[in-house]
């Protein structure tokens, strides 16, 4: 059993989509029971083919497998649809699983959708994978997916190129294992979601990504408003995220281990697009933003300029810190081009690109950080941050991973897949990946707990520690702004309050740092803060308990971290206390409430729908 230090700092902020109270419809697995996840979801309808609840709530059994033969067919437009694994036991395993060859369809979501606490695997036991296992259509769509592992990707886990007003996203505490679909995957494929349209909200905190493409694959579009913070990212062929138009962006508290690991190149970069002035692309940056991208209508007047509150760069928030970037010494002989021909000591390519009469120069070198246009930008405004960041600073091997994430024939067998990709003569692509993946690449075994194959009907897993693999180090890597260890947090079994690492860091882009002492320890039993009804739709009672007396602050934020009302703020005793919420203006949306004590703090999630 892998040792792990436990941090009991309160709490995992569980950010739920608009939903209405009610019973769950509890769906039964096992294998008697396949295709019923997909019939019960899809005929929940009224006679007229509405939804008979349009935020019902489907609840999978604890330590149940749920084969799938059909595709999910949701029409739910002004709903939500949440998928939930019940709590006390293993979480529940979705399969794709087909009948009598019939390939099992994308799941076709006209509905904001939320995915929780299930154990989802893409690949077909006959080794095929969807290339969108989710489609989400519609406008002001929002999509949550947490306390999730994930494995198998082709091109993309989740589409949302078809919300193309009002798109949410919020992915946390999540494990992507094995995104790449083989030798058959192609540089950029691999994505955990792709949404190349105006985004108004991404949340992307605390999860964990190998061996996937483009992680986020925004392009061309405006963020509104995004959060990628403690995440770590491993054996990733590609950039975390492709856009680079942000109105506010934190991207704070990362660890990239081989991310990008095929390297940055001048000519594919150049020809391909990939960035608007033709330049490296890097792993953090930041453009100016104009009418010739897609934006939410809102921020273009009547004259077909913008408006004043994004037109001018000093109009944006970017704070890029606390990121650690490392890669692999078993990637060197690929780096300095002594695996194949050179050009000016760099790997050959044989292709051509966009136009391009080839073969021409590449340069493949390490994932460099920024590039020179956001180098520049950086430099000339004060709202637009990067700082302590480690850039090459240490290698993986000082990192002290549980886990080598690329030991030399892992590495090998990456290098001759792209140099296949790259055209070079005679090098045939890999015809067996499985040094590169960190499972066993088999769609018929399940992993449970410290195993990669469990015993028939005994997999999945309680926690993303569970996994055989361990991405918890041993290196001294802790935040400048919030205090806690870089990346993320599950695989030491640390409890992540995302709310309150937030709350740090848009501290620490004002200049104001909370340092890294070690933060003061209380058990979550000993607070026992909640709040109840949630969801409600009027008011709500707040619950804490106080071990021993002291100050108390505690304040209720919106999903920006704005402040909503401050209902508590004065010296209280040890004890239970209740406090009543009542808003009067708020509008329906996912709400939290932070208790500040002299001793630490707690924060959790409500939801008010009106």
């Amino acid at each position: 059993m892998k040792t792990r230090t436990l941090l009991f700092v309160f709490a995992n902020l569980l950010i739920a989509t608009s939903l209405i109270a009610q019973d769950p419809i509890v769906i039964p697995g096992g294998a008697d029971n396949g295709g019923k996840l997909e019939t019960i979801i899809n005929a929940d309808t009224t006679a007229d083919g509405l939804r008979n609840n349009p935020n019902q709530v489907y609840e999978l059994e604890a330590g149940q497998f749920y084969l799938q033969h059909a595709p999910i067919i949701v029409n739910n437009p002004d709903g939500t649809i949440i998928i939930r694994g019940q709590e006390g036991g293993r979480k529940p395993v979705m399969i794709r699983y087909p009948l009598e060859e019939v390939n099992v369809g994308t799941n076709q979501v006209n509905s904001s959708l939320t995915l929780q606490n299930i154990q989802i695997h893409n690949m077909q036991p006959d080794n095929y994978i969807r290339a969108i296992p989710w489609n989400i259509s519609g406008d002001n769509h929002h999509l949550l997916v947490e306390d999730c592992m994930v494995e198998h990707c082709r091109r993309m886990f989740i589409d949302m190129n078809n919300v193309q007003a009002g798109a949410e996203i919020e992915i946390r505490n999540c494990y992507f294992r094995d995104f790449q679909d083989g030798s058959s995957s192609q540089w950029w494929s691999g994505r955990v979601v792709q949404c190349k349209v105006p985004v108004d909200t991404l949340i992307f905190e605390n999860n964990t990504i190998t061996g996937s493409g483009l992680t986020i694959l925004g392009h061309g579009s405006l963020f509104e408003y995004a959060v990628i913070n403690h995440n770590t990212f491993i054996n990733n062929r590609k950039y975390p995220t492709l856009n680079q138009y942000w109105k506010e962006v934190y991207f704070t508290n990362n660890l990239f281990v081989n991310t990008n690991w095929v390297g940055e190149d001048h000519e594919n970069v150049a020809s391909g697009g990939q960035d608007p002035d033709a330049l490296l692309h890097g792993l953090s940056g930041v453009d100016t933003i104009t009418t010739d991208i897609w934006m939410n209508p809102k921020f273009i007047t009547e004259d077909s300029t913008l408006t004043d509150d994004i037109d001018e760069i000093s109009d944006y928030i970017f704070y890029a810190a606390d990121n650690v970037v490392v890669y692999s010494s078993t990637l060197d002989s690929y780096y300095d081009g002594t695996v194949d021909g050179v050009w000016d000591d760099a790997p050959a390519s044989y292709l051509t690109w966009g136009g391009v009469d080839g073969p021409f120069k590449v340069v493949n070198v390490p994932a460099i950080w920024a590039n020179e246009r956001t180098v520049a930008m950086v430099a000339d405004w004060d709202n637009l941050k990067d700082e302590n960041n480690s850039i090459y600073e240490m290698s993986v091997a000082d990192l002290g991973l549980g886990t080598d994430p690329l030991p030399q024939d892992a590495a090998d067998v990456l290098i001759q897949w792209n140099r296949n990709k790259w055209g070079v003569p005679d090098v045939e692509s890999p015809a067996d990946m499985l040094a590169a993946q960190f499972g066993d690449y088999d769609p018929t075994t399940i992993p449970g707990v410290e195993v990669e194959a469990a015993p028939a009907g005994e997999g999945g897993i309680t926690k993303i520690s569970d996994m055989i693999e361990d991405f918890s180090y041993t290196a001294n890597l802790v935040s400048v702004s919030d205090g806690l260890r870089i990346g993320a947090l599950h695989w030491n079994d640390e409890v992540y309050d995302g709310a309150a690492s937030l709350a740090a860091v848009k501290n620490a882009y004002n200049g104001i740092y909370i340092g890294i002492d070690d933060p003061v320890v209380v058990f979550e039993s000993e607070f026992d803060l909640k709040n109840y009804p949630n969801p409600f739709n009027s008011s709500t009672t707040i619950r804490f308990n106080l071990p021993q007396d002291s100050h108390v602050n505690l304040s209720v934020f919106d999903i920006s971290g704005r402040l909503v009302e401050t209902l508590v703020d004065e010296n209280r005793a040890g004890g239970i206390h209740t406090v009543q919420f009542t808003p009067d203006n708020a509008a329906s949306s996912t709400y939290f409430y932070k208790l500040t004590t002299d001793y630490n703090t707690a924060t959790r999630k409500m939801i008010l729908l009106k």
